[in-house]
């Protein structure tokens, strides 16, 4: 799939209403490649931006962000818009998403090639990549290639944040190289999730501040 992407424009505003039927609509066409039956529960949508790092100069990434649940969260936590990058496959929701984040960098394209399609000007000036995948659904390679191409563009000391629905860690850490813990848990969500934070094995213990 080509890449596309669309810098920040001018602003636009919220519609939930708007925001539930297409999610609906889009989980309708692919179930498999949307992974929930719903938009994340603000619970959790607030627990992953808790778990959320931002540092001057640098970027947030978030990786199929859907209607923007999770994003509205990073912005409520205190998270500029102009720094929020997002990546969507779903050409439908990409164009929403255009239409309801003006300020932020909006990309078209599979997860799998963050490292060719993030604007290299973002490469290592990644503070978090948050993710909304179904990584437990997906095949073993496709899973492997986004946690690693996430990491790829990270700051040495950014996270990586990721939710599930499982009862176990969704992302091989040994096999990675890399330590992750259960960080929060969202049990009003539908179906209750998760929360699972992620960092290089040397920064896997620092103390960090982060986004409230």
């Amino acid at each position: 799939m080509d890449q596309h992407i669309r810098f920040p424009t001018q602003a636009g505003g919220d519609a939930s209403r708007q925001e539930i039927a297409l999610f609906l609509r889009r989980w309708l066409a692919n179930p498999l490649r949307m992974g929930a039956i719903a938009p994340s529960a603000p619970a959790l949508a607030r627990r992953m931006a808790r778990e959320t790092l931002v540092r001057e100069g640098e970027v947030v990434v978030e990786l199929g962000p859907g209607t923007g649940a999770v994003t509205r969260a990073l912005l409520d936590a205190g998270i500029a818009e102009d720094r929020l990058v997002l990546i969507e496959r779903d050409r439908h929701l990409h164009d929403y998403l255009v239409r309801r984040f003006p300020a932020a960098t909006v990309i078209r394209g599979d997860a799998r090639r963050i490292t060719r399609i993030l604007p290299a000007r973002f490469h290592g000036r990644v503070s978090t990549v948050v993710s909304s995948l179904p990584l437990v659904g997906l095949p073993r390679p496709v899973r492997d290639a986004i946690v690693t191409g996430a990491f790829a563009v990270l700051a040495p000391e950014g996270r990586f944040v990721q939710y599930t629905y499982g009862l176990f860690s969704p992302v091989p850490r040994k096999e990675l190289g890399i330590e992750g813990r259960k960080v929060a848990f969202a049990g009003i969500n539908l179906p209750p999730a998760s929360v699972w934070r992620y960092t290089r094995v040397p920064y896997a213990s620092a103390v960090t501040t982060s986004a409230r």
